[in-house]
């Protein structure tokens, strides 16, 4: 056996016990990607509903482990996954750091920058290696734009346009718990910066509150952007869509020197007419369930920290840049808030 062979079967034999902490939509999505990676052993999950975490435990093979300090003492746990709500990503991070478990974190970093800098110093410090899920990262559309803008295909940015709005359900299921920037634009603010490879340096936000304002935050906001170079550009987000109507619809316009880019996300390209008179968009890009496994975005992000964690590989997303869109988010809250433009340092 050649030493190129022996060390493709090595690395092949590497395996990865990871826990998933949180088990709503995202968090059973994690657990059965996890299941199903060639290289992963899914070794225990947790929620604090004990009921559920039993039952996904059961159906994916694993131990559902009620006490999150007995997870964490559990040394054949070597990484967590953790999809509990926003505002826990802090404590459940701090508690991984701590005993030296390997973090995927579900965007966003932490709801407040001071958190999400308190998160990055403890993964340092106890060298830790942190990604955090910002699935765009992996959206094919979104890393082509990356490419033809880094190619120069369409010159210097002189203008652009993001959207990303969804269903009314969403909004109405958080309940308040985060807010419309958080929970959506936190995506494409990461994302715009990707793709441009320029940074914002100033927000200016407005935002109405009609359907949700029951819970105390805004239905959509409309973001103004200037960035370094001197481009500008608009965000528009909200998650009051009709519910009639689709789940998501994302758009990303970029106007150059020499050419023009368009991401348009409305149908998925595929309808289905039911019999109900009910049209429905499947997913076909973020979790699609193939000859009984799941593929696609969700499961490539994933891959990613299993292949960062055992082959030592550079993530995708950086965690100062999981950081800095947590920082822009609030300066957008902060500006709707005060009617002001607000400076990003």
């Amino acid at each position: 056996m050649n030493i190129l062979l022996e060390k493709d079967v090595f690395a092949f034999m590497k395996q990865l016990n990871v826990a998933v902490i949180g088990l709503g939509v995202m968090g059973r999505t994690h657990a059965r990607i996890f299941s199903e990676l060639p290289n992963v052993q899914l070794v225990a999950v947790n929620d604090i509903n004990h009921a559920l975490a039993e039952k996904i435990a059961s159906e994916f093979n694993s131990v559902a482990v009620k006490d999150l300090q007995d997870l964490f003492a559990d040394e054949n746990v070597q990484a967590v996954s953790i999809c509990t709500s926003d505002d826990q990503h802090y404590d459940v991070a701090s508690m991984a750091c701590k005993h030296g478990k390997h973090i995927l974190i579900e965007k966003p970093l932490a709801d407040t920058v001071e958190d999400a800098k308190g998160i990055l110093d403890q993964a340092n410090e106890n060298g830790v290696k942190l990604m955090v899920g910002h699935s765009l990262r992996w959206d094919p559309r979104y890393y082509l734009a990356r490419e033809a803008v880094q190619e120069g295909k369409i010159g210097e940015t002189v203008h652009l346009h993001a959207r990303r709005n969804n269903s009314y359900l969403n909004g109405q299921r958080l309940r308040g718990r985060t807010s419309v920037a958080m929970f959506l634009g936190v995506h494409d603010l990461d994302a715009i910066e990707w793709i441009t490879g320029d940074r914002i340096v100033e927000v200016s936000a407005v935002e109405v509150r009609k359907r949700l304002k029951e819970f105390d935050v805004a239905d959509a906001i409309i973001t103004t952007l200037r960035f370094q170079s001197g481009a500008i550009g608009s965000y528009e987000t909200s998650w009051v869509l009709p519910e009639n109507h689709v789940e998501l619809d994302a758009k990303l316009d970029i106007t150059g020197t020499d050419g023009v880019l368009n991401i348009d996300i409305l149908d998925q390209n595929i309808r289905v007419y039911e019999k109900d008179n009910q049209i429905t968009y499947p997913d076909t890009m973020y979790g699609v369930d193939l000859y009984g496994k799941q593929t696609g975005i969700m499961k490539e992000e994933l891959s990613s920290f299993v292949e960062g964690v055992l082959e030592g590989k550079s993530f995708p997303i950086s965690p100062e840049d999981a950081y800095r869109a947590v920082k822009i988010v609030k300066c957008i809250e902060e500006s709707a808030k005060c009617g002001q433009p607000v400076k990003i340092d």
